[in-house]
Order: structure tokens, then C-alpha cells, then sequence
């Protein structure tokens, strides 16, 4: 409690000298603005980390930042000015990994999200196979396995006694696992002597040898994926839709979709959808699209990669990312770490790309110019990511890449100081980084207590300078960024605020935690030059918030609510009239 309070007192300190500070130079651009917003608390997340009371937008761009008596040269009878009353307006937030197309789709399908135990998620999963009688098969996500009885993946027999008809097929908020039911396997042609597909994994009871009724990991699940009803192209826009109207009533007008399949059968297969989308003037967010590697293809791949980002991108669809999805996750103990789990001595994990080949890879996505997005969990797969780009400056040469590893639960202190080295971003999901129940039950005894201390690490990556961005993974959690920034600062249950900070040395400031969902992500989402702060010349993304979070509480900054989204000065969420 003394940490959090003189925190507090820091950053409340901080702002009042701010304040103080009303003579700060006024930006400006010749010009007559159409929009103007006065008498706020403008935060910039400039360089200077500088503070304004006024902004004015011209043609979708900022034409002037400074105080509220200079931002009148630009007012005419034309102009729409909105009084703040004092409330914030910052750049608007970007987040750098999330499944903005899977995410939408799951929501059109059986969604079991965020429901409270075992009961609750099956009466729901019961209730879709009630209203749909005659679908091929009732496909959902969002269950997590804490949710199950003793931590173990759920079984088969749960399903059959819902509907042993048809296959059911659901996914876990994580996408890491499928559990499904008898009809699924049988349809799918899947038996208990089915070998496990290399970096996946067909869950066994471990006493009778018969299916259990999980599927383990990306290549574990396309055992069913690449047989089940493919969505259209249609439900994967509408899918999109969704999430793009769910994001924009979150401030986020930026974000890389991390997983976008050339071909296939699931939702992830979204290219031509963005495209579309992007073509009719629908898509209404700047979006990097990482495409993602097959494992189980070869070298030859690179060349339908540079073929759709030389077809597709357009405007505000960028599609210059290869996603590397290279481990799992360690509560099935698929993350792979550089020792063995202290609960399964005999495993280290799973690779769901073979070291050697992330070696490879690598490089040659770099040489072609592609940005890097690798998905690390474990230690040893940080490592070989980190490794795997050192390569690739060592036979292509150094340049602005903007190259990052994603999730980052797990890093080795020796691996810590070569983000800034090597000139990689370190992007984390900071909602996931305090003492819950995945923490306690699934985390700890896998890892130890030793091991657990460098768990989401964000406070000793960013002090050694490196750039750490922000995401949501969404939908495996919240897309709110403000409930990520309130855990970054305390290391806290934001909703409950209850229990000690978890490894409060890994805490950030609030300063920090704003430009990791702004400016920082900005800069992965390589757009920092026209977006990602309130500047002169860049574009008009914007977000006016109910409060300035510099002068509440931290506790308090999840309570605080969006009330306006502007893409390029148009209103995206909320209203000018209701602020």
C-alpha cells in the first residue's frame, strides 16, 4: 500500500508541475480549422511529454496544439468548436496483437466468454445446439481451463451428453486447445492410435490410452480445421465489422491482427475480406496484418507472402508482418522453456516452429523486407527469437525493421538487455500480468518460484531502454486498454483491487503504461510518423476520456470511460454534442 500511495503522489506531483507550466510553445499550421477542441487537458505524448489546452483539425489532420487563447486565429464561423470542460484528450490507443477477424466471427458463433464455471458454459453451449437443430456442426469459443474440474482439460463426455449427433467443436479463449466431442472425432476421422502432428498434441486419458477430448495447439486443431464448413468470406466481413465497432467504443483506431491465413477453411483465412473492405471504404481502422508462417511448408511460402502485400496494400491496410507462432502455452505445459517444468520433469515443451527452421525463416522474411511478429511464451523460445533476428541483421544488415516478440511471459535475465540491443520490440499483454487463479494454479507449479520472478518482465525490459508496447490478444482478454494500463502501474486485479502487486518491481509508471498503447505502439505498428500523438501534421486519431487519469487514483483509471473516438478527425464512436 505505501508503494502504490507514494506512486500516486508521484505522478499527481508530476501533473501539477505540468499544469504550472501554461507558457509551453504553441504549434501551429497555417490554416482554418474545421473541428477545434478547447479547455482541456490535452496529454501529447509528444517527445517532450507535453501538456496543451487546445487542438485544432483541419481536412483530418492537426493543425495547431497549444493553449485555448491561441487556437482562436483558427476559428471562423464554420469551424465546430467543442468545450472539454476539462476533460482529457489524448492520442487514440493502437494495439499490437490482437484477432480482430477470428475475434468477430467467435461472436456470430456459440461465444462463451468471461461465463463463470463449468455449469454456465455448458447450459450455453446447450442452449446454441437447442436454437440451431438442423447446423452441421455448433462451433464456439471463449472456455478456459480453469473452469474444469481439477485444472485438466475438459473431456469429451461433457459434449456427448449435450449432443452426440453432430460434432461440437470449441475453442478456448487462448486458441491454443479445442475440446470436442465423440460425433467431432469420428466425422474428422481422428482415433486414439491418430498420431500427434508435429508441435501439437491429441489429448489421451492417461489410463485407458482413449481420447480424452482436447486438441493441443495450431497444428493439433487443423487435424479438424482443414476438414470442417469453411466460413465465407462474407461472415469473416461481418466478423470484422463487429470487432472494428467494439474497438473504436475502446478509443483504438490501430492494431495488427496476428494471425491471417493465405488459405484454409477458419476465420483467420481474412485476406480477402480486409481487402474488400479496404476497397469499399469500410475499414475504418489503420490495420498491419501479419501473415502467418506454416511450419509445415517451406521456404517457397515468402513468395505468396510478397504477392499479397504487393496486391493488398492500400491506405490503411498494411500487409508487411510474417507471425511466427513458434511455442504454446504453459498451463498444457506447450511453451518451451529452457529447463525442464518442475510439475513434468520429462518436458521442456513444444516448438511449433523447429528452432532450425525459425533460424531460417528468419532471415529470409527479413531480406524481403517483411516486419517480424514472433509469439513467445517460454524462455527458450524468446531466446530463439531473439536469436533468430540477430541472425538476420548478421546476413542482411541492420535496418528499421521494427521487428517485435509478443507475450513475453517468460524471459531469462540473460536475454533481458538484448531487446534494446538488438533493436527489438518487447510487446506485452499487461492485463494478464497480476496474481490470478492462471497465475496460482497453472502457472507457479509448472515453473517454480524461481523461474516464476521473471514472469512478465515489463519493468526491467523497459528500463533497459528497449521499446515496450502494449496489446490486448483479444479475444483471449479484455481489448480495454485501460484495464492494461491500471495492471501496469499496480500489478493488481484492476476490477478487484485486491491481493499484493504482483512482482512490483516489474510495475510501470502511468506516463509509460499511455505511451505503450500510444506513441510506442505506434512505432511497432509503423505509423509513429503520422499517428500515435497529439502533433502538428499528423493525423487527427484522437480520444476525449471522462477523466485525466493523471489526477485520479490509479485504482481508479479502469473506471474511466471513453466518450469519443476520432479516426482522421471523423467520429468513429460517441458524439461531439454529448461531451
Amino acid at each position: 500500500m505505501k508503494c502504490r500511495v507514494n506512486l500516486y503522489v508521484t505522478i499527481l506531483a508530476t501533473t501539477l508541475l505540468l499544469a504550472a507550466c501554461g507558457g509551453q510553445p504553441q504549434k501551429r499550421q497555417e490554416s482554418v480549422a474545421n473541428l477545434v477542441f478547447t479547455n482541456g487537458r490535452v496529454y501529447t505524448v509528444d517527445e517532450d511529454r507535453s501538456w496543451a489546452q487546445a487542438v485544432a483539425i483541419s481536412d483530418g489532420k492537426i493543425v495547431y496544439v497549444g493553449n485555448a487563447a491561441g487556437v482562436q486565429e483558427l476559428v471562423t464561423r464554420n469551424t465546430r468548436v467543442v468545450d472539454l470542460q476539462g476533460k482529457m484528450l489524448l492520442p487514440s490507443f493502437q494495439d499490437v496483437h490482437s484477432h480482430l477477424a477470428p475475434g468477430g466471427v467467435s461472436y456470430s458463433d456459440c461465444p462463451v466468454y468471461d461465463l463463470e464455471s463449468k455449469e454456465a458454459v455448458l447450459n450455453e453451449i446447450k442452449k446454441c445446439a437447442d436454437e440451431n437443430p438442423t447446423a452441421e456442426i455448433i462451433r464456439g469459443t471463449g472456455w478456459t481451463i480453469d473452469q474444469f474440474d481439477g485444472g485438466h482439460p475438459p473431456q469429451k463426455e461433457l459434449l456427448d451428453a449435450i449432443d452426440s449427433t453432430r460434432p461440437l467443436v470449441f475453442g478456448d479463449a487462448d486458441g491454443h486447445a479445442f475440446w470436442v466431442n465423440t460425433a467431432a472425432f469420428e466425422t474428422y476421422g481422428i482415433t486414439r492410435d491418430t498420431e500427434d502432428p508435429p508441435g501439437g498434441k491429441i489429448e489421451h486419458n492417461p489410463e485407458t490410452g482413449e481420447l480424452w477430448g482436447t486438441l493441443h495447439e495450431e497444428t493439433g486443431m487443423k487435424l479438424i480445421t482443414s476438414q470442417w464448413p469453411a466460413y465465407s468470406d462474407d461472415d469473416i466481413s461481418q466478423g470484422i465489422l463487429y470487432a472494428q465497432d467494439h474497438y473504436h467504443s475502446l478509443g483504438i483506431t490501430a492494431l495488427q491482427d496476428a494471425m491471417v491465413k493465405l488459405e484454409g477453411r477458419t476465420e483467420t483465412r481474412s485476406l480477402p475480406a480486409y481487402k474488400a473492405l479496404n476497397e469499399q471504404g469500410k475499414l475504418k481502422l489503420r490495420i498491419s496484418l501479419a501473415l502467418l508462417w506454416d511450419a509445415e511448408k517451406g521456404m517457397d511460402q515468402i513468395q505468396a507472402f510478397k504477392k499479397a502485400r504487393r496486391e493488398t496494400s492500400r491506405g490503411r491496410l498494411r500487409v508487411d508482418m510474417v507471425k511466427f507462432w513458434a511455442d504454446g502455452v504453459v498451463e498444457t505445459h506447450t511453451a518451451m522453456m529452457l529447463e525442464p517444468y518442475t510439475d513434468k520433469p520429462e518436458s521442456r515443451g513444444l516448438m511449433m516452429i523447429p528452432r532450425d527452421q525459425l533460424m531460417q525463416a528468419v532471415p529470409l522474411a527479413d531480406a524481403e523486407g517483411f516486419q517480424i511478429h514472433i509469439h513467445a511464451i517460454g524462455d527458450a523460445t524468446v531466446r530463439y527469437g531473439l536469436d533468430a533476428i540477430e541472425a538476420a541483421w548478421q546476413a542482411n544488415g541492420r535496418r528499421d525493421a521494427r521487428h517485435h516478440i509478443n507475450h513475453v511471459q517468460f524471459v531469462h535475465p540473460d536475454d533481458l538487455s538484448r531487446f534494446q540491443e538488438l533493436g527489438v520490440g518487447a510487446s506485452f499483454e499487461p492485463y494478464w500480468a497480476y496474481e490470478d487463479e492462471y497465475i496460482t494454479r497453472f502457472t507457479l507449479p509448472r515453473v517454480g518460484p524461481e523461474r516464476i520472478r521473471w514472469s512478465y518482465p515489463i519493468g526491467s525490459i523497459q528500463r533497459t531502454g528497449a521499446t515496450v508496447a502494449f496489446s490486448s490478444d483479444w479475444t483471449v482478454s479484455s481489448a480495454n486498454p485501460l484495464l492494461g494500463i491500471e495492471t501496469a502501474v499496480t500489478r493488481v486485479d484492476p476490477l478487484s483491487n485486491t491481493g499484493q502487486p504482483f512482482l512490483p518491481e516489474e510495475r510501470i509508471g502511468l506516463t509509460e503504461a499511455i505511451a505503450a498503447y500510444t506513441i510506442n505502439a505506434a512505432y511497432l505498428n509503423a505509423i509513429d510518423d503520422m499517428t500515435g500523438s497529439v502533433e502538428v501534421g499528423k493525423y487527427a486519431d484522437l480520444i476525449v476520456i471522462d477523466r485525466n487519469l493523471f489526477e485520479i487514483p490509479i485504482q481508479e483509471v479502469s473506471d474511466a470511460r471513453v466518450l469519443l473516438t476520432l479516426l482522421e478527425g471523423e467520429v468513429m464512436y460517441g458524439s461531439l454534442g454529448d461531451l
